[in-house]
């Protein structure tokens, strides 16, 4: 073989290879556009979803979009989010459940207007606690199991700028999204749904930032109490509850909180449950001692 053939042979198979590689990038990032598309008509009202820029990792399949903006159904403006990551979507799901069975996702940067019909009456009460704008971020996991209903949520982590964090794991069985998701066309079904649905553990952890604090601060404008006075009232009443406690565990569960209050920072509650717990039997206790018995609390 010459020199001139191989010229042209390797020619021909770079030509090759450059083609391959713009068909896959071309075929990898449409279906990732269908991915984005196909996640927002499966979230919430969700009716538009458009972004600047997309990047795909060729192995992990994790989509990222910036710069992206949500038009949501009877809302009269759009939401702005800096950055969209979807790092896994079932897109495999049955049709007529319309339920995917997994989802990894996090939202970077959500910007939502103060005159957003969604901040209808929470605008107020954020500018009373001396809030502007809110930036907010959230990263949602989740793993469901459609034959039996159960649901597990590996991770729920909401982020509010100069608020606080939010992290939440729970194990929710005979969980029927279906049936939720059909709830607001039919309330009756919501009747069904409670009766079924049992808690096989939670577990909330709390870091605070500034929320705790303006929170004491308005309730003590709204009283006409100095900060130290109504920190003062609220401890009172907890050591009152306290001394009157019967149960170590309710006890322990009150001082905590009492510790968190005075000294805002992190908390965590836990259910540490044996067996799953029915959310009927929750709602229909009045006794808020037994509902902590119930779920085998624990705050730390």
């Amino acid at each position: 073989m010459n020199r001139k053939t191989i010229g042209i042979t390797a020619g021909i198979l770079l030509a090759l290879s450059v083609s391959a590689y713009m068909g896959l990038t071309i075929y990898i990032e449409n279906d990732a556009q269908g991915r984005i598309q196909n996640w927002a008509n499966h979230t919430g009202r969700i009716s538009e979803i458009t972004y600047e820029s997309l990047d795909v990792g060729l192995f992990s399949k994790t989509i990222q979009v910036s710069q992206v903006s949500i038009r949501i159904k009877d809302v009269n403006s759009p939401v702005a989010i800096d950055r969209l990551i979807l790092h896994s979507f079932d897109t495999k799901f049955d049709s007529m459940n319309e339920i995917p069975s997994f989802m990894h996702v996090e939202i970077q940067g959500i910007h939502i207007s103060p005159n957003n019909s969604l901040m209808k009456g929470i605008s107020p009460v954020l500018a009373q606690l001396g809030y502007a704008d809110i930036a907010a971020s959230v990263e949602y996991a989740y793993i469901y199991e459609p034959i039996k209903k159960d649901m597990e949520i590996k991770q729920l982590c909401i982020s509010v700028a100069d608020m606080g964090k939010v992290e939440v794991w729970a194990r929710i069985n005979s969980l029927d999204l279906a049936a939720l998701k059909a709830v607001p066309d039919n309330p009756l079904s919501l009747i069904a749904l409670i009766q079924a649905v049992a808690i096989s553990g939670i577990t909330l952890d709390y870091q605070d930032n500034s929320l705790t604090k303006r929170l004491i601060e308005l309730g003590a404008r709204q009283s006409g109490q100095s900060f130290e006075q109504f920190i003062s009232g609220i401890t009172e009443k907890l050591n009152s509850e306290i001394q009157r406690q019967n149960q170590p565990v309710v006890k322990d569960i009150l001082l905590s909180f009492q510790k968190f209050i005075i000294n805002p920072g992190h908390i965590k509650v836990a259910s540490h449950s044996p067996l799953p717990v029915p959310l009927l039997t929750l709602l229909m206790e009045s006794d808020p001692n037994e509902r902590i018995r119930m779920l085998n609390i624990s705050v730390d």
